[in-house]
């Protein structure tokens, strides 16, 4: 008996380092189960340069069935799953009025600032997506772990007189996540960036295909939809899988004045995410792959020295059977 003892300690044990060490916390409610991803593990499931660490929920779950995608097996430095938040996407070749804060006036070889992530250098090639610059400085972030959820902080260093601090709080309540957050401007010059969230969607490991529909509150006309999609009404409806990629864009109203929501479900299995943000948008982008879509709700903000605000980005997860 005393062998099995120690032995059962010795496993205890080893499941408690395991947790302490792990790259995700995860948070169970009383629908949900909540995977967040810790911004300082080495081993954290996105180790770039484009997406910020901050606020990472990696996986949702609930009466079994997974709404979010993270495969396992993935590149570390480029790819990404779940709730991915990133401040200034820049497209190749795309307007100037998208590059992060003070890089034009940042010299090739100075440092420039990338929201959420620290400061960059400055390459001869124009910033995009897919370059990787050299960090001259990460961003410090700090996280408190909390039974319902957790509290980040980052602070980044200033450079050219931009600067920020950004906080966000996870909370998860019965069937939702809701995700405050706050940008502060510290530096000495004003900034405008804008904000999204990298929204990673399956539903129970079935491809983006027929009976995926996206649904809006508002009257548009969508661009970019190819012989796999369609506009019904207010609805984009998925109506075969998607070969390769597709890049929708809905545009966002600006006589519109109710909230900014989009809805995605599933026809057949019920599954449905309500993703709603506090502040009105310009554009909701839409990137879809076999394996996933992403409803994207960019928003723009404007800050002076001293100056922050505040949103919410809050997500409902329903199944109707």
């Amino acid at each position: 008996m005393k062998y099995v003892a120690v032995l059962l300690f010795f496993l205890q044990l080893s499941r408690m380092n395991a947790e302490e060490n792990s790259a995700v916390q995860t948070i169970s409610g009383d629908k949900l189960s909540v995977e967040i991803m810790d911004p300082n593990h080495a081993a954290r499931y996105n180790r770039g340069v484009r997406f910020t660490p901050v606020a990472v929920v990696l996986g949702v779950k609930m009466g079994g069935k997974e709404f979010l995608f993270h495969p396992e097996k993935h590149d570390a430095i480029n790819d990404h799953g779940g709730l991915a938040s990133e401040f200034d996407l820049c497209i190749p070749g795309g307007s100037d009025e998208d590059l992060p804060p003070g890089y034009l006036e940042a010299k090739v070889g100075e440092g420039f600032l990338k929201i959420g992530v620290g400061v960059l250098k400055k390459k001869k090639e124009k910033y995009s997506l897919f370059q990787t610059p050299e960090v001259i400085s990460l961003a410090k972030t700090d996280v408190q772990w909390e039974k319902d959820g957790a509290k980040f902080e980052q602070t980044s260093q200033e450079v050219n007189g931009y600067g920020y601090k950004l906080n966000a709080d996870v909370k998860v309540m019965e069937n939702k996540i809701s995700v405050e957050w706050k940008l502060s401007n510290t530096g000495s010059k004003p900034f405008t960036t804008k904000n999204y969230i990298h929204n990673f969607f399956r539903f129970d490991d079935k491809n983006v295909g027929p009976d995926y529909v996206l649904s809006f509150p508002y009257d548009f006309k969508a661009t970019g939809l190819e012989a796999e999609q369609t506009q019904d009404g207010r609805e984009i409806k998925f109506v075969r899988e998607i070969p390769k990629w597709v890049n929708m864009v809905v545009p966002y109203p600006a006589e519109y004045k109710g909230s900014n929501v989009c809805i995605l479900k599933n026809t057949a299995n019920g599954m449905s995410i309500n993703c709603e943000t506090s502040l009105p948008g310009f554009v909701t982008a839409i990137h879809g792959r076999p394996g996933y879509v992403s409803p994207e709700q960019f928003i723009k903000l404007s800050l002076k020295p001293g100056e922050e605000i505040s949103w919410i980005r809050a997500y409902a997860f329903d199944i109707v059977k």
